[in-house]
């Protein structure tokens, strides 16, 4: 099942920061070895955001499967060498940056999920990643959910530390915090991430 476009307005509300608390800078124009498509943004915390565009039309297919439960997995660009791994099955998705956790986390609709990716930085190296599910149920007109997910490395999975409504007041600055709150903390992963709002 390829993604199919969505509306320019549905677009916009698949970024991670697509609001006007987003900051988000204009697209970076010239070298794009990591893909990014934004400079990152300074912030006084010492942290900061970059964004780069997930098109499952462009992703490497890993392993598909088109019969009766259809199910795929993606490898696609991300940031440098840091791939994204999306998994597809039952109509819902999950992202995996850096490596597969082998948890496929997504929501109990059927859902898409947004274009965009932001990365939180670290001295300029990624340490999670934002992205935003869309449901496409129908049971919940226009509901969206912000995930927070850590980098994977060998050695060390990432991990789900968040999911938050998408109408939660300033849900891209909380899904920052929750990012850097786990870097501020080891990254540490939580038994099971903090929902906020109608995130499940």
């Amino acid at each position: 099942m390829l993604r199919t476009a969505l509306p320019l307005a549905a677009a916009c509300l698949a970024f991670a920061g697509c609001n006007s608390q987003s900051n988000e800078p204009a697209p970076e124009n010239g070298d794009d070895k990591t893909a990014s498509r934004t400079p990152p943004v300074p912030e006084p915390s010492g942290f900061a955001s970059t964004y780069t565009d997930l098109e499952l039309a462009k992703c490497e297919v890993l392993e598909e499967n088109r019969e009766e439960g259809s199910w795929a997995r993606y490898r696609c660009p991300g940031f440098g060498d840091i791939p994204l791994l999306v998994q597809e099955g039952d109509g819902r998705f999950d992202l995996d940056a850096g490596i597969d956790d082998d948890d496929f986390q997504t929501l109990g609709a059927f859902n898409d999920i947004g274009d965009t990716v932001e990365w939180r930085l670290d001295a300029g190296k990624p340490f999670a990643v934002i992205f935003r599910f869309i449901d496409v149920a129908g049971e919940t007109p226009d509901r969206t959910v912000l995930a927070v997910e850590t980098v994977g490395r060998e050695g060390a999975l990432g991990c789900r530390l968040a999911q938050l409504s998408g109408d939660t007041p300033d849900a891209n600055q909380r899904a920052r915090d929750a990012a850097d709150a786990a870097a501020a903390d080891g990254f540490a992963c939580p038994e099971e991430p903090e929902f906020t709002g109608n995130a499940r």
